[in-house]
């Protein structure tokens, strides 16, 4: 069994080794303005985490703050990971538009293409309103966790989900309703191993971790525990808020990452051909409900006048915000292990863009 797990993720990571240690307050001066609004939200969230200004793929300018590890008293720093949540999401997408462009799958075909045994409604769903989340597909498989607590440590795959939840009638209409529902990328990862023949952490990491030259990246779930380097998840009051996610979650939000790996990658997403034709970008970035401002895998807004590719990330106390203008190819990554809001972490970052 080949899997882009703890082996993997350490061979990939030799040349950068990923040891938590106590780090300057920044890699380069922050503009004050940027120090300013960073040290207000730290004093006023009491997190541990960091941020990083990139540009073209590289760090500008970063600040940690916090620990790491509450327990053994370990500060977060540069090379401190993650999970990243739903930005998880966009990798993966990535992943499905890779594949599309070598006509392995067509995300405009309906999900049976490459899931023939969805016989049913499902089958008939376009695989690009999965990624769009407005598939109509109810979320059986989260409402099946909430009523199955032993699923979250199941070792399962999302073929057995795919067996188990992947008949009956839809809630709406495809494309009519943004839903956010984890289904939807349980049989996106399921779509993606039938058609490669492959497992999913290998797909990603071939499709995206490497040609993106991300070293700090890969998956945690119940076959391979936590990865060096990763930071711990707390709540509010300080206790521990994590726990390891079956396989089948693997395209939804178990990938974990650094915010340089995250800069690096949103430069080959969105500012070369590393990845993706021109044509495949625009897919990407194409908002399709305009509501919630979701394009595929991701957001895409205005903000004060820039165009902007976005995606927050929660899973259990973990916490990510990436954002890349698409003009300027400039990036801002906020990372925390506390169980902040997101809405607070978008605000932040919205008036940190200028000074990126």
């Amino acid at each position: 069994m080949t899997i882009f797990s703890r082996r993997s993720f350490m061979a990939a990571a030799a040349a950068t080794p990923l040891v938590l240690r106590v780090a300057p307050a920044s890699a380069a001066p922050l503009p004050p303005g940027a120090a300013a609004l960073i040290d207000d939200f730290v004093a006023r969230q009491k997190l541990g985490g960091s941020v990083a200004f990139g540009r073209q793929g590289k760090i500008t300018s970063s600040r940690v703050f916090g620990l790491a590890d509450r327990e053994r008293g370990i500060a977060f720093g540069p090379a401190t990971t993650v999970r990243i949540g739903s930005v998880s999401k966009w990798l993966t997408t990535v992943a499905v538009l890779r594949l599309a462009e070598r006509g392995l799958l067509s995300i405009d075909a309906p999900l049976r293409a490459a899931l023939p045994e969805l016989v049913g409604p499902y089958g008939d769903v376009p695989l690009v309103q999965l990624l769009a989340n407005s598939s109509g597909i109810p979320d059986r498989v989260t409402q099946a966790i909430g009523a199955e607590p032993g699923l979250r440590a199941s070792l399962a795959g999302s073929r057995e989900m795919v067996a188990r939840f992947g008949s009956g009638e839809l809630a709406f209409a495809p494309g009519t309703r943004f839903d956010y529902a984890f289904n939807n990328w349980v049989l996106i990862h399921a779509a993606i191993e039938r058609v490669t023949k492959a497992r999913f952490e290998d797909v990603l990491a071939r499709e995206v971790f490497r040609p993106a030259g991300l070293r700090q990246t890969g998956f945690a779930d119940t076959r391979t525990g936590p990865l060096p380097g990763s930071a711990r998840a707390y709540d509010n009051g300080g206790k521990l808020k994590e726990a390891l996610v079956p396989p089948f979650g693997g395209a939804s939000g178990n990938i974990v990452s650094g915010a340089a790996d995250l800069v690096r990658a949103a430069h080959a997403i969105f500012d070369t051909r590393r990845l993706l034709t021109p044509q495949s970008r625009t897919r990407l970035v194409t908002v399709r409900m305009a509501d919630d401002h979701y394009a595929l895998g991701g957001r895409v807004r205005d903000i004060a006048g820039r165009q902007v590719a976005w995606e927050t990330g929660k899973v259990q106390g973990y916490r990510t915000h990436l954002a890349h203008d698409l003009s300027s190819g400039r990036s801002v990554v906020l990372l925390s292990n506390s169980d902040t809001s997101q809405d607070d972490m978008t605000a932040l970052v919205d008036r940190l863009l200028p000074y990126a």
